[in-house]
């Protein structure tokens, strides 16, 4: 059983309420995979399967284009911003595979 205090539940509410407000104002946004941590318990991840995905959480969110960083990932295309959710900190990010060329469309 964990017994530190600062590692409680409660600890993650801000963040928790903030993604929850947050889908039910835009309950069609693409979903992802959500992560948080007692750690960082005013902070959430959000993996999205597809850059176009990534493309509507940055629109939803008002985040400017240039605020959107590339990068690579085990020879993949990572695509990530970072903002504030009330007062929660959210990192959005998508990692896939550009097309090749040749490759069957």
């Amino acid at each position: 059983m964990n017994d530190i205090e600062g590692n409680a539940l409660g600890t993650q509410e801000v963040l928790l309420t903030a993604l929850a407000r947050f889908a039910q104002t835009h309950p069609t946004l693409p979903g992802g995979y959500i992560s948080t941590s007692s750690f960082t318990p005013t902070e959430a991840h959000v993996l999205l399967d597809t850059a176009s995905d990534l493309e509507a959480w940055r629109e939803a969110l008002h985040v400017a284009t240039t605020e959107v960083t590339l990068g690579a990932l085990d020879q993949r295309t990572r695509l990530e911003f970072v903002t504030r959710l009330g007062r929660s900190t959210v990192v959005i990010y998508a990692v896939f595979s550009l097309a090749t060329e040749g490759a069957a469309v």
